[in-house]
């Protein structure tokens, strides 16, 4: 016959490996551990050249709202509000189309790289006269990731703000779309399918998975 205490000692080793396994059950299991979390910095502005027109075309297009001066773009002839839009790229072509507004007026034409070149075909803007080329320099499109998270090897969209320099003006902030992929110690920011490059961030600890 099994004696009591014989049947007292299984049972409490049964109970206790239950409890046990329902412990590990609760806490998620043994492998448990803190998803690294990136806090990205501000990524660098795009310098516009021939050798980031891809990239420049990309980002340009990126918004149906264009690019707001609040004084205008000396660099343009222009002194009041002016807002500069581009569009994709003509069947055939590289060069986006873009519209120039500033007070009662508006220019059209295309934008070529070295830096931005606006080749401007048409103008009712006092300060631009057509046919002409106008070269500014510099020419750099800027998205600000700043106070975004990515969690580490993980691929993520932002709304982020971003201006146009067109010489020595800044546009106001316009929102853009982003894409931010954590490759271990890289992040790489894409707009509208063109590379913006890399952000350096910094990692933090997130919560556990």
């Amino acid at each position: 016959m099994i004696s009591t205490l014989s049947m007292n000692s299984k049972t409490s080793k049964l109970v206790l490996s239950l409890v046990f396994a329902a412990s590990l059950a609760a806490c998620g299991g043994s492998d448990d551990t803190p998803v690294a979390v990136i806090a990205l910095a501000d990524a660098p502005a795009l310098t516009i050249t021939p050798a980031t027109a891809t990239a420049a075309t990309a980002a340009l297009t990126a918004t149906s709202t264009g690019f707001t001066f609040p004084a205008g773009v000396p660099a343009l002839g222009t002194t009041a509000a002016t807002t500069v839009k581009f569009t994709a790229p003509a069947a055939g072509s590289t060069a986006p189309a873009f519209s120039i507004a500033s007070g009662t007026g508006t220019a059209t034409g295309t934008m070529t790289y070295g830096s931005c070149i606006f080749n401007v075909t048409a103008s009712t803007i006092p300060g631009i006269v057509a046919p002409i080329a106008i070269t500014v320099t510099p020419c750099a499109f800027d998205a600000n990731t700043s106070g975004r998270n990515i969690t580490q090897g993980a691929t993520a969209t932002f709304t982020v703000p971003s201006t146009l320099i067109l010489g020595a003006a800044t546009s106001s902030a316009t929102t853009v779309t982003i894409t931010v992929t954590n490759n271990g110690a890289t992040n790489s920011v894409t707009v509208n399918g063109g590379s913006l490059g890399s952000v350096t961030g910094t990692v933090t600890t997130g919560a556990a998975s």
